[in-house]
This record gives structure tokens, C-alpha cells and sequence, in this order.
């Protein structure tokens, strides 16, 4: 055992050396303890089931996040967290609409993921039109959402796929008992084609503002600078193509007193095209949101910012926030 050094331990556990030093030096007896590495004479090293959490982070306090390689925030840890979810947006000037629920996310492995959606609500009330209700209930198909993900935090494959179509076909039996009409045919028409292979099934989760922030690729390796740039698409007006922005990530390494720190992410609005048209058909648009990412499992904390796109005169303001709750 005396030939097993700390380095080799924590490489192997996907540990923090500090963190495992401190659980080991907590329950060993005086003359094991690791310091500042294993001694030869040691024959058993005190070590943490994997994915918990130890406490060290508690106890300790934390100077900067600490990285799985060079400039690669590690996201190795499980957890669980309920979020309250708010999304606001403005047409024009105009009215408000506010959508509001909560979703369970739950990681059980390394890169495995459980969501379970709760009730939403429109405007502060639960749906109440016809349409409104339809749709909350056809979106309860989708959970609870098994994910796998890539090491970067991106979604990589919906493993629940066939699941969440047997509760489609089941689903959709009850609505063609309940409802009539050309409306809600179209409805049951278009989610048909969407459950029909999984890829589309991916692409349409990826259709939701939550998706699409919650698995923004924080788990890159970020620049020396703490940056991290890259191109995406934003879902901002329904139904029609995705927007795309040219996003620059910034991780801002203090960690404060509650044990978080920042990521801050600005985007603009990329357009190849947009030199060849009008004044009128241009688009521009930018995105400014801030997350916060709790330093013991680099998981999120919370995430709020704006939306604002300006295409062929429509202005729309979408704004977002995601932050944890105890509900």
C-alpha cells in the first residue's frame, strides 16, 4: 500500500487530493495521517463513496472551483435539485406572458440524468382554456425524462425514448375520446411525427428555452483566460427556425460565502446572410444571461438573464430564470 501515492488515488477516484486528504485525516488514527502524501506504513486510506458528498466544501473554505483536467470544471458528482422555473416575454411592447413551473433533476451517474416536470402555469393560474390544457397535458408525456449526456454537459441521447412513446399512444387515446375538431388533429398529427423516430423526439426537447440553457456546455475546456466560445441556435419564436448566436462563456473563479460561483454568458445574434438583405428583413438580437454553479458539485445553481431579437420589425424580449427550491 505504501507505494500507492495520493496523486495516483484521486486520478483513479476522480477526487479532489485536498478533499481526500481532509476524509482521510477525519477518521484515520494520528500516525496515518496523509501529509502531505500517503505514508509508506499506511495499509488502510479512509475514502468517500463515490458521488457523495463529504462535507469538505462545508468546512473548508473554497478559494476557486476546482477542475477535473486543466481549465475542465469537474462534474463527476450526483445530486439532486428542484428548480422553479420563470419565463416572461414581450411582443412589441406589449403584454406580458409569463409561464411558471418546476422541474426535479435528478443525477443518479456520472452522465445520467432523471427530470420530472410539475404543474405550470400560465400567468399565475393553471391552464384553463381548452387549447392551454391540451398542451400541458400532452407535454406530461415526456416525464419523467431519462438523459445521457456528454462529458462537456450536452445532450447526447434520450434513453427513455420508447417509454415516452408508449405513453403517447395511451394518451393519445384519451384525448381523440375527449376532444374534436381540426385543432387538436393537427395536434395529435404533429406530435405523431415528432415520437416517430428518436432523433426528431431530441430535437423537439431541445425546441424549450430550459433545455437548451441547462445543457449549455459548461463542461468544456474552457481558454487559460477562463473563456469558452462556440456557436449555437436558440429556440425564441415558436415553431419557426432556431436563431443563432455567437456565445463567448467566462467563469469567474471566486467562490462566495454560500459556496457558488459565476459563469457569465453573452451572446449576439450571427447572420451570414444578413449583409445581403433589407433593413426591414435584417436580424439582430443579443443574449445576456448569468448562472451561478455550486462549487461542491459544480451543478447548477441558478440561471437569469434576457433574450432580445429584433426580426423584420417584431421585437420580442424573452427573459429566464431558473433557481433552486425547496418545493
Amino acid at each position: 500500500m505504501g507505494k500507492v501515492t495520493l496523486g495516483e488515488l484521486t486520478e483513479h477516484f476522480k477526487l479532489d487530493p485536498a478533499e481526500l486528504r481532509w476524509f482521510h485525516n477525519k477518521y484515520c488514527p494520528v500516525e496515518d495521517l496523509i501529509d502531505p502524501d500517503i505514508q509508506p506504513h499506511v495499509e488502510i486510506i479512509y475514502i468517500p463513496v463515490p458521488g457523495t458528498e463529504t462535507g469538505y466544501y462545508r468546512n473548508k473554505k473554497q478559494n476557486k472551483p476546482y477542475y477535473r483536467t486543466l481549465n475542465v470544471l469537474d462534474n463527476s458528482k450526483k445530486f439532486e435539485r428542484i428548480y422553479g422555473i420563470v419565463q416572461t416575454v414581450q411582443n412589441n411592447g406589449g403584454e406580458k406572458q409569463q409561464m411558471h413551473y418546476s422541474m426535479n433533476v435528478k443525477k443518479s451517474e456520472r452522465s445520467k440524468l432523471m427530470l420530472m416536470r410539475r404543474s405550470m402555469y400560465l400567468n399565475q393560474k393553471r391552464p384553463d382554456l381548452t387549447m392551454e390544457r391540451i398542451a400541458d397535458e400532452v407535454g406530461s408525456i415526456f416525464y419523467p425524462m431519462h438523459l445521457e449526456l456528454y462529458e462537456s454537459g450536452r445532450l447526447k441521447h434520450l434513453d427513455n425514448f420508447y417509454e415516452i412513446q408508449n405513453r403517447w399512444e395511451t394518451k393519445k387515446k384519451k384525448l381523440t375520446s375527449y376532444y374534436k375538431g381540426e385543432i387538436v388533429e393537427k395536434l395529435i398529427e404533429n406530435l405523431d411525427q415528432q415520437l416517430e423516430f428518436r432523433g426528431k423526439t431530441q430535437r423537439g426537447i431541445l425546441d424549450s428555452l430550459f433545455f437548451v440553457l441547462y445543457f449549455f456546455p459548461l463542461y468544456e475546456k474552457f481558454e487559460e483566460d477562463h473563456t469558452y466560445s462556440f456557436k449555437t441556435a436558440i429556440p425564441v419564436f415558436p415553431k419557426q427556425q432556431q436563431i443563432g448566436y455567437d456565445i463567448k462563456m467566462t467563469i469567474y473563479e471566486e467562490v462566495t460565502e454560500e459556496g457558488k460561483f459565476k459563469i457569465s454568458v453573452k451572446g449576439k445574434h450571427i447572420d451570414a446572410e444578413n449583409e445581403e438583405k433589407t433593413e426591414y428583413e435584417k436580424i439582430s438580437g443579443n443574449l445576456d444571461f448569468t448562472y451561478l454553479l455550486n462549487a461542491a458539485d459544480k451543478s447548477i445553481s441558478s440561471i437569469w438573464g434576457t433574450i432580445d431579437i429584433n426580426k423584420a420589425g417584431n421585437r420580442k424580449s424573452i427573459s429566464f430564470e431558473c433557481y433552486e427550491t425547496e418545493e
